[in-house]
């Protein structure tokens, strides 16, 4: 009976995935369902794609709603033969549940019971809390990561949706060695009344994620003013043809870092471990997107290989699919440098915090005519401020400072 029983559940998208929020269900109670077709739409920490059924039936249960989020592993839905029971369908998702639980058995194993205390005395305050965790709504990962970190479940309040305890909430106790204050749902001070929004895995993901960056990594700072004449002069000559690829300051600027990165491979690297680091043979260029969820950095692969066109055409299509949520895991993983522009923002300079394990990232500032002096004269001169954020570990001053320097040949060999 159980092979005409299909789990719909969390999948485990990319190594660093441990949960994902459902955002909607494609299909309806009652609905044939087909192997392979598209069910529900899933937002992971990093991407949002539609889950595909793994066997065909009729979609039988939903035991999630959307803007639930659930743990790696946990069930979203049952898809089943039309002939199946209910009663059998109950017993597969209590096997299920109960399959999940025992994962964090061996990590949240309770220590032996203490002796029985005297009638007139009340247990321990330890023991009552022990056995509220029950109670506690929680996943068995969470679980099974409260008991590696020593922290008691019974003690917290949950910051996730319907007060389910969270990863990062059994973190936050476990390094400030209390449990968090639970925030109020609304905020305010006299007539100034606040809406509250739930982070969204993403959201989330790339707050714990700089968070962690920013607290780990040595970052150091270099900025120059590059200049854009040869670079203006180039893109002018590109899209003079009409029907082609529309090639922007950006895609020039990506052309020129991956040149540069060939030139300075030492930047061209990742933080393996304390005592590994990774220098690479092509330039992956993540490239920070800005959508509605969050930004996000789909990479340009082996961009040192590529013309500036085919650049901009990979570029037109990343992006595009990014503000879609359509990106595969494969396009926003691995990267090697990480170029961030806010120029279209009219953002003149600013500093970008490093996407580990990458060694480095540059923040580029809008395109502009700036006074300046050359030759002892003063003359307008377009210029863009970049300043590269380097991770000491693994580069050196000297060796961001090479690296600025080829940059800077590089645009000044356009035109």
């Amino acid at each position: 009976m159980s092979a005409q029983i299909h789990a719909v559940a969390v999948p485990k998208w990319g190594i660093e995935m441990i949960e994902g929020t459902l955002n909607a269900w494609s299909k309806e109670i009652g609905d044939e369902i087909r192997a392979g077709e598209e069910i529900l739409e899933l937002e992971s920490d990093k991407i949002v794609n539609m889950l595909e059924a793994g066997g065909e039936g009729v979609l039988r249960r939903k035991l999630a709603k959307p803007g639930e989020t659930l743990q790696v592993g946990e069930l979203l839905g049952i898809i089943a033969d039309g002939s199946v029971d209910e009663s059998a369908i109950d017993a597969f998702v209590a096997n299920w549940q109960a399959t999940e639980s025992a994962k964090a058995a061996p990590a949240a194993a309770a220590p032996l019971a203490p002796p029985a205390p005297k009638p007139e005395s009340r247990p321990p305050a330890a023991v009552q809390a022990q056995a509220s965790t029950a109670s506690v709504r929680v996943s068995p990962v969470v679980r099974r990561l409260a008991a590696e970190l020593g922290v008691d479940l019974s003690t917290l309040q949950g910051s996730g949706r319907s007060g389910r305890i969270t990863k990062e909430d059994v973190e936050a106790a476990a390094a400030s060695g209390s449990p968090p204050e639970a925030m109020p749902e609304t905020q305010s001070s006299g007539a100034n009344p606040a809406t509250e929004t739930p982070m969204t895995g993403m959201r989330r993901t790339i707050a714990r994620r700089m968070q962690g960056a920013k607290q780990t990594i040595p970052h150091f700072y270099l900025t120059v003013d590059l200049p854009l004449a040869g670079l203006q002069a180039e893109r002018a000559k590109l899209n003079a043809d009409e029907r082609a690829q529309r090639v922007s300051v950006n895609d020039l600027v990506i052309w020129c870092i991956a040149r540069a990165l060939k030139d300075v491979p030492e930047v061209n690297v990742q933080c393996a471990d304390d005592d590994r680091i990774l220098q690479f043979e092509h330039a992956d260029i993540a490239v920070g997107v800005a959508t509605d969820r969050g930004l996000i950095t789909p990479v340009v692969r082996a961009a040192d290989t590529k013309s500036p066109r085919e650049i901009a055409t990979d570029m037109a299509a990343l992006s595009a699919r990014a503000r879609e949520g359509k990106l595969t895991m494969d396009e926003i993983s691995g990267g090697t440098f990480t170029l961030s522009n806010l120029g279209m923002m009219d953002v003149r300079e600013f500093t970008a915090i490093i996407n580990p394990p990458q060694g480095a990232i540059l923040a580029a500032g809008k395109s502009e005519q700036r006074v300046i002096v050359e030759d002892g004269e003063m003359c307008i001169a377009e210029r863009m401020t970049v300043t590269l954020s380097c991770d000491h570990r693994v580069i050196d001053g000297a060796v961001g400072a090479r690296f600025l320097q080829s940059l800077t040949h590089q645009l000044e060999q356009l035109g």
